[in-house]
Parts: C-alpha cells; sequence; structure tokens
C-alpha cells in the first residue's frame, strides 16, 4: 500500500506515515520479523527492488501459524504482539514510529497462499520469490505472455492452448512452484539472482536474458488491461516498459543479449508449441497435458462452442437468457445442419452440438441463430408458461 492504507481513517489529528530512510526502515522490519516468529513458522521480507531510497511500508510474508486456536483470532493476536495502535482489514498494522512520536510505521504482513497446508511450505517459498525485487517478476510474465508461461500465486504453468480461449483456469498446467526450477526452465542465471542486482538497468538485463527472450515476442504481444494498470501504478514496470525496452528492442542499449538488426533477423524465434514440448519434458507432465486435452476433446469443445454462441447473443437483448434456453430445447440437427424441432428436447437427452459443429461450420450456425433467434425466443417462452400454468394446477 506504500504507507497509504491509513488515508482514510477518520481522526482528530492527522495519521502522519512518513517515508523511510534505509537505516529506520531496516530497524524496524528486523524487530518486527522477531515477533512475528513467535507467532509463525515462516516468515519473510521479500527482497526490496535495487536503488531503492526510502520506504512506505514494511511488507512481511508469513506461513505456518504456530499455535492452531490462534487461526481465527490470528489478526487481533499480530496486532496484540506487535503493539500496534492503527489496523486496517485485512493485514494492515500501524506501529509507533521509533524516531518520529507523532508518527507511524505501516507493516502489511500476508499470510502465504496454502498456509498450514501440505503445500504450505513450498508456496511460502514460491510467494517469495514473486514478490521479491519489485516487479521483476511481473516483468518476467509479461515478456513471456506469448509464448503461453504464467507465473500467479500458485506457481508456474503453462497455458494449453486449445483450452484457453474459452477457459483460462482450466488451461493452466502446474510446471512447479520452486524458483530455483522456474529459473532454470526458462534460462536465467541463477547465481547472479541470488547475487542480487545492484541497479534497476542490471534487473531489467537479467529479465531480458532468458532462454526464451526474443524482442519479436515481447513486441507482438497484445497489451491487456492489467498492463495498462501496471504502467500507471507501478514506477519500475513503467520504466521497464517506456525507457529500456525500446533501447533493448533497437541494440542501442549496453545489454550484453541484445544484437544488431541482421543477427536478430537470423535468430530462431521461440514458438509456443516449442516452449510447451520443453516444459512438457523438464517437468515431466506429459500425462498431465494428455489429460486436459483428452478433456478438451470430450468436454471442453462443447464449452467452446457454447461461449460463441452465448457471446453472439447480445447482452442487451431482454430474452437472452430465454433464447440460450431455447438453443438447447428446440434445435437439433440433420447432416450438421440445425433445424428447430417440432416438440421440446428433453433434457435428458443433453444433444451435444460438438458432434454437429465443427470449426468450419460455426459462423454458418451463428449467422442461423441470428435469424432464428426470435422465434425460438417465443417457442420456449410459450413452453415455460404453459409448465408454470400445469404446476398451478397440481
Amino acid at each position: 500500500m506504500g504507507g497509504q492504507a491509513f488515508a482514510h481513517i477518520v481522526s482528530d489529528t492527522l495519521i502522519n506515515v512518513p517515508r523511510m530512510l534505509p537505516d529506520t526502515y531496516y530497524q524496524v522490519a528486523s524487530d518486527v520479523r522477531l515477533k512475528l516468529e513467535t507467532l509463525f513458522y515462516h516468515v519473510t521480507i521479500p527482497r526490496v527492488a535495487p536503488g531503492k531510497s526510502d520506504f512506505g511500508d514494511i511488507d512481511l510474508i508469513v506461513e505456518g501459524i504456530r499455535d492452531p486456536t490462534n487461526n481465527k483470532n490470528i489478526w487481533a493476536t499480530v496486532q496484540d504482539v506487535l503493539g500496534a495502535e492503527l489496523y486496517v482489514h485485512p493485514h494492515h498494522f500501524g506501529i509507533k514510529h521509533p524516531t518520529s512520536p507523532d508518527a507511524y510505521v505501516q507493516v502489511d504482513v500476508e499470510l502465504s497462499p496454502g498456509s498450514d497446508t501440505k503445500h504450505g511450505a513450498e508456496l511460502f517459498e514460491w510467494t517469495k520469490f514473486m514478490k521479491s525485487d519489485s516487479d521483476l517478476l511481473q516483468i518476467v510474465g509479461v515478456v513471456h505472455r506469448s509464448l503461453g508461461i504464467t507465473c500467479n500465486d500458485k506457481g508456474m504453468h503453462i497455458r494449453v492452448e486449445e483450452v484457453e480461449p474459452y477457459n483460462r483456469k482450466k488451461s493452466m498446467l502446474l510446471l512447479t512452484r520452486d524458483p530455483d526450477q522456474a529459473m532454470d526452465f526458462y534460462g536465467y542465471d541463477k547465481a547472479k539472482y541470488y547475487q542480487g542486482f545492484d541497479s534497476e538497468t542490471e534487473l531489467f538485463e537479467w529479465a531480458t536474458n532468458g532462454r526464451y527472450f526474443y524482442w519479436k515476442v515481447y513486441e507482438d504481444r497484445e497489451e491487456n488491461s492489467n498492463d495498462r494498470s501496471r504502467i500507471n501504478k507501478r514506477a519500475m514496470f513503467r520504466r521497464f516498459v517506456y525507457e529500456y525496452m525500446p533501447s533493448c528492442g533497437k541494440g542501442t542499449t549496453t545489454s550484453s543479449h541484445v544484437e544488431d538488426d541482421e543477427s536478430e533477423t537470423k535468430k530462431a524465434v521461440p514458438s509456443r508449441q516449442e516452449v510447451l514440448r520443453d516444459a512438457l519434458l523438464m517437468f515431466d507432465r506429459q500425462k498431465e497435458y494428455n489429460a486436459i486435452v483428452l478433456e478438451h476433446e470430450t468436454q471442453g469443445v462443447e464449452e467452446a462452442i457454447w461461449l460463441q454462441v452465448n457471446n453472439s447473443i447480445p447482452s442487451g437483448n431482454a430474452a437472452r437468457g430465454t433464447i440460450l434456453k431455447g438453443l438447447k430445447r428446440w434445435v437439433a440437427f440433420e447432416d450438421g445442419r440445425p433445424y428447430i424441432t417440432e416438440q421440446p428436447i428433453s433434457t435428458s437427452t443433453k444433444l451435444k452440438w460438438s458432434k454437429h459443429v465443427s470449426n468450419d461450420t460455426l459462423q454458418e450456425i451463428l449467422s442461423w441463430i441470428a435469424e432464428n433467434q426470435e422465434q425460438i425466443g417465443k417457442l420456449e417462452e410459450e413452453r415455460a408458461n404453459e409448465a408454470r400454468k400445469a404446476a398451478m394446477k397440481r
């Protein structure tokens, strides 16, 4: 929160949370960590970004509550142990500033995902990796996103391309939660990472010196709303996008991995399929991948078709829900062509459109739906009204 968690609190006096110089930050951080270690098995402070000259707050990650009876009241216990006079749900604490009597230090305590589960310890190490060096892992994610690699709070994943358009969550195949294994896969210099970065430029160079980094992969990515939000809110990410990457891509930076334009054109561009093959081999995930593809072929194709059908009916259409129900109850197929049945199809029949609709015929089917949706909606509305009348008579 950058020291802003208490800005909205109504108080007779100003709640002063000044930015801290490094000496104050490290002094308070060490004291807070020792106190939290009495409550949690694992406590860490993610590594700060290189060149940071002052700090708005102190961020800590914790995992494994020592006293299970404290689970429900853990944040009240944390407040008591820290001697925090201020608290904002869920995990923002305000403790007295060590040198300024009328000021506070904001302490943010985050419970690691999976705390107190069998995966708690490894998720703790992964979360520490994800949150270290400020925006580093967000940068790593952006420069590899178009290749199907995603890092989130659950670990590093490869996205199955066929499934992603209709169900991003199901498309995620977990590869690892081990930071070392993740860096090995990306082809990063682990020794340099653990040594730490002396400057922001050094960090940017490390992030763009992986096995799969290629300027065109980054340049051709689709910018999404998350990217725009990061650019607005995250200064390091903004400098990476607007200052570092343009020079990196044009070969005007001193980074050792940048080649001249002629070499760049000769360099093989990594493909998503190539990265997928490498991932399945390195992490031995072929069996899990096959299971996702099989589900896609048996159930996922049906989901994908209905996603297209749903999207083809404007959300502003008041009869949209009725039309969608009608499509499942009044439409059948003959030789791949849809037609409106004389009687409603029983819900127990569960007609699968994926047996009759292919990628080649989908647009033709959608056009047919657009032409016939009003009639289908009326049929379904009449059927529903008759069903309600019959139920009332009983």
